[in-house]
Parts: structure tokens; C-alpha cells; sequence
């Protein structure tokens, strides 16, 4: 599905307006943007915690559940152990600090900190880790869940084209 633009589509799928470009770094199966590249700092200056914004509905809501039942202190429990998940993780939250600080722009006043969702020893929101998964492949926090929560399954588009403009799709549902 082509739109008018990435920003509408994902300004429906988040129920709010973006206060920043809309960077669309992956797509589902309707060819609906996924995560987008969220600058360190917003337009209107503020600075954003992380990197890449899970827009999708369904996986947001499959995520949402995995926090509901505990799942951020298990993961965070996980990564204080050692052993590979640990080393792995370490290094991606390294390497998405390297990322984030190549995006910052010389006006900016705030510099970004910390690894995934902006922490640097804990796990914080798996939405984030979800969201760097899908965008970059590299995150093993973000790889779990996913095949936890599965992919892209929805039956309809959760936005469409209604005439001349785009609007959430009142067929769609997530069951899971």
C-alpha cells in the first residue's frame, strides 16, 4: 500500500501527531511502515531517548502484553547474569550509542546517552528493543521477542484509504 505519506500513516497508527520527520526503517507485509528512525532531538529541540519507534499496532500490542506479564524483569534479570545473552547485548547497547551519537547534529545542544530506549544497565521498554530488531537485525533482546510474539499476520491493513485520505481501518483487529 503507497500513501499520501509515511507521516500520515504512522501519525493514525500512533493516534498523535510526530514531532519529529518520519524515517520509515521497516515495513509489514501491507507494505505499512513498522519502526521509524526517531532523532535525538525533536524538532522542537527536546531530546528522544531512542533510536528506532515501533509504530505498528499489532506488535505494539503484542509487546505490551509481554510487559504486562513481567517480561522487562525477566530480560533485565537475564542480562545480569554472564554469559552470551549478556556479552551480546552489552555489545549492541555500544554499538546503538555509536549509531545514535553519528545522528546528532552539531546545533544540538543535548548529546544522547545509553544504549536501547537510552539505559545503559537495565532493560526499559521492549518496544524499543523490538523496534532496533526489526530496523537493524542486530539486537538480542529484540530478536527474543520477536519470535515470542511472531510477525506480521494481520488479516487487513490497519490504516486504509477512505476517498481522499487515510484513517485507521475500523476491520482491522489484532487477536492474539
Amino acid at each position: 500500500m503507497k500513501a499520501s505519506s509515511d507521516k500520515d500513516i504512522v501519525e493514525i497508527q500512533l493516534s498523535r501527531k510526530v514531532r519529529s520527520s518520519v524515517d520509515v526503517k521497516s515495513r509489514c507485509h501491507f507494505n505499512l511502515p513498522t519502526v521509524t528512525l526517531v532523532p535525538p532531538n525533536l524538532d522542537d529541540g527536546t531530546p528522544f531517548p531512542t533510536t528506532y519507534w515501533l509504530t505498528c499496532p499489532l506488535l505494539v500490542k503484542r509487546v505490551s502484553s509481554l510487559e504486562a506479564k513481567g517480561m522487562v524483569k525477566v530480560f533485565d534479570e537475564l542480562i545480569q547474569q554472564k554469559g552470551k545473552l549478556r556479552r551480546l547485548w552489552k555489545k549492541r547497547q555500544k554499538t546503538y550509542e555509536e549509531e545514535r551519537r553519528l545522528l546528532q547534529s552539531s546545533s544540538e545542544k543535548i548529546e544522547p546517552e545509553g544504549g536501547v530506549g537510552g539505559t545503559k544497565e537495565h532493560i526499559k521498554c521492549l518496544h524499543t528493543h523490538l523496534a532496533d530488531q526489526l530496523a537493524t537485525g542486530k539486537n538480542p533482546i529484540g530478536g527474543t521477542i520477536e519470535s515470542l510474539i511472531g510477525g506480521f499476520d494481520c488479516l487487513v491493513p490497519c490504516v486504509k484509504k477512505n476517498n481522499t485520505r487515510m484513517e485507521f481501518n475500523s476491520e482491522w483487529k489484532s487477536i492474539w
